[in-house]
């Protein structure tokens, strides 16, 4: 049996069953519809009862990759919320918890063989406690991560948007607006790999092509993430905005 036959097989018996809603996402976890143009790589399975919604997303093997479980007021508010995220063979990656009325956010990460990695509590404008672990259970120093970023910085980066990002005039006449997510890697030198664009249902196809555009003629390579001074790869996500003033 092929893994898309098993995949339908087993979502219709979810929705069947207990009246749940699916949508297809990409690799970016972005919702898609055409599947013919755009491969679904994940399944999302949501439902919603007295207050709770529940969501578990799936890959194409039907291996749980994420659990979000959102706890409601009458008015439809959040009330808290929880993540979990796993690993491919299974053990918990993280557990991510939300307290909205505190304004409270607990976040405890682990390693791929179940061990205890991170604690973290933190609030919307400051943490409030953290600690680390190494792979053997000792308490270590708190990791020194610099994010990637544009050579020069978010200035050096609006300054090429401005002078290079040309409104589609395409989209202007049909008077399209949106964010165009753009996903990509980053090597050890900062060099932009694998550039795609994560959201490509949610905007207008010229503004996507623009957008993807720009930042393929970026001349620069990014200063590249860092872990306590040592370049490491990592993967980005970028919003390019059109509005029509």
């Amino acid at each position: 049996m092929s893994r898309l036959l098993f995949l339908f097989l087993f979502l219709s018996q979810c929705i069947i069953c207990l009246g749940q809603e699916v949508e297809y996402l990409n690799g970016f976890r972005y919702p898609i519809v055409d599947l013919n143009a755009y491969p679904a790589e994940f399944i999302k399975v949501t439902t919603q009862k007295n207050g709770v919604i529940q969501s578990f997303t799936y890959n194409l093997d039907t291996v749980k990759v994420e659990h979000s479980t959102v706890l409601t007021d009458e008015n439809g508010e959040k009330i808290s919320e929880r993540i979990l995220g796993y690993y491919p063979n299974g053990e918990m990656k993280f557990n991510k918890r939300i307290d909205y009325a505190k304004d409270e956010f607990k976040e405890t990460n682990y390693y791929e063989d179940g061990s205890l990695k991170s604690e973290i509590v933190s609030s919307s404008i400051e943490i409030l406690s953290e600690t680390y672990y190494g792979v053997d259970g000792v308490v270590i120093d708190k990791p020194l991560i610099e994010d990637p970023e544009p050579k020069g910085g978010k200035k050096s980066w609006n300054d090429f948007l401005v002078a290079n990002l040309q409104y589609p005039v395409e989209a202007r006449s049909e008077r399209a607006e949106g964010t165009v997510i753009l996903a990509f890697d980053l090597d050890e030198e900062g060099a932009i790999v694998n550039p795609q664009v994560a959201n490509p249902e949610q905007v207008h196809p010229a503004l996507a092509a623009e957008a993807l555009r720009i930042l393929l003629i970026y001349p620069e390579n990014w200063n590249p993430k860092k872990i306590n001074g040592i370049p490491v790869p990592s993967e980005m996500k970028i919003p390019i905005r059109f509005k029509l003033s």
